[in-house]
């Protein structure tokens, strides 16, 4: 008799040890964090094409603050799961993969594109899904319409443009100018910004030359001796690479002896490296993160965060960051820190109030404020000049 119970005893044990072993975070070493279910984030970026200097630091940054971010827990026992395709620089591409996100996998919200053209096409269609959408893409066309989903990282080309007219007018002295610009999205864009402004600064753009995004060098040479007939006084070029390197390398070969600047779409290392020591002398706006040891004070939390950003990067990836991997850091912030406002059990309706009300919110680019009326968040306060001085950056000092 008692050996029989001592066998039941023993067989109801075992029936109760496999029941636990079933249950969520009991056995394997599962945890109640395992059992959470993941906030899923669509991301939509240049990986190739003419914008992949761009997009390739905007995932690493995307998917080095998320790894860190889930190694720490999560938020509040959830992983951050991103889900990132490759546009391939193309608007169709672009458009296609916002579409396969929203409807197969749900995310409760987008990042994206890397330029302006392939952004737009992205605007509509999380604009129909309601889900909110942070771009790393400067072009201020973007905001043309409803912007309700809508939010920036980048400063606007109007900010950009008129930092860089308020350098041509006050600190060059000069007032011809000559405008070589990009015909896509975001070249179109600074060109309209630049000749509706000049005048407002006392100068004159006498001759604007667009060239194609993968123009050739001897292409780039037509279009500088285009522009050498109108007699400027300092050349503006508005593109992002390969283009601008071209045309710094070709005004160096030529002998145009005239002040360069750019625009805030060269700002990163790609355009170093491809225009080669013609690179040096190169002036251009850009957030203050590229200077940040140069122009903000140790200890203050601009200072802390984007020195965080700078060590992390650098040891994940053996590259100094750069502006448009911070344009990924600040995007994948401004979801996160909403997303711990209004909780993991959240609507994307929900979410987008929360990224609207963002407040002060330090980033790579400058300090971050929404309102209805306001999806841009920064402003001209947080650009600065940049001047490339033996293949480094530099603050611009008269």
């Amino acid at each position: 008799m008692r050996g029989k119970r001592t066998l039941l005893i023993i067989a109801v044990a075992a029936f109760v040890f496999s029941a636990l072993l079933a249950l969520p975070g009991c056995g394997d070493g599962e945890t109640e964090t395992d059992s959470k279910e993941p906030i899923k984030v669509g991301v939509v970026l240049s990986e190739s094409g003419a914008n992949e200097p761009l997009g390739k630091p905007e995932r690493n940054s995307i998917e080095l603050y998320v790894d860190r971010l889930n190694d720490a827990g999560g938020i509040d026992g959830h992983m951050i799961e991103v889900i990132i395709k490759d546009d391939q620089s193309d608007a169709n591409k672009a458009q296609q993969a916002a579409v396969e996100l929203l409807q197969q996998e749900e995310v409760v919200a987008l990042i994206g594109s890397s330029g302006t053209g392939t952004t737009i096409a992205m605007k509509q269609e999380a604009t129909k899904a309601r889900v909110p959408m942070v771009t790393m893409a400067a072009g201020a066309n973007i905001m043309d319409g409803d912007f309700t989903w809508i939010f920036r990282t980048p400063p606007t080309a109007t900010e950009a443009g008129k930092k860089v007219l308020e350098y041509v007018s006050e600190e060059l002295g000069v007032k011809r100018i000559a405008l070589l610009y990009d015909t896509n999205a975001f070249g179109t864009d600074g060109k309209a910004v630049v000749e509706s402004e000049a005048a407002d600064y006392g100068l004159d753009v006498v001759v604007s030359e667009g060239y194609v995004t993968d123009e050739s060098e001897e292409g780039m040479d037509t279009h500088l001796t285009n522009i050498m007939t109108a007699d400027p006084e300092v050349v503006v070029v508005w593109g992002t690479n390969p283009g601008p390197a071209k045309i710094a390398k070709r005004m160096r070969d030529k002998g145009i002896d005239l002040p360069y600047v750019g625009s805030h779409g060269i700002a990163n290392q790609a355009f170093i490296e491809l225009a080669g020591d013609a690179a040096n002398g190169v002036v251009f706006p850009a957030g203050k993160m590229l200077i940040f040891e140069l122009i903000l004070e140790p200890g203050s939390e601009e200072y802390e965060f984007i020195k965080d950003y700078s060590d992390a990067y650098f040891e994940e990836y053996g590259e100094h960051i750069d502006t448009f991997g911070g344009h990924g850091w600040d995007a994948i912030t401004i979801i996160v820190e909403a997303l711990k406002r209004a909780g993991t059990d959240v609507t994307p309706e929900e979410l987008r109030d929360e990224i609207e009300a963002t407040e002060g919110l330090v980033g790579t680019a400058g300090i971050f404020t929404y309102s209805p009326t306001d999806h841009n968040g920064l402003s001209p306060d947080d650009l600065t000049m940049v001047e490339i001085v033996d293949s480094k950056w530099e603050h611009y000092s008269k």
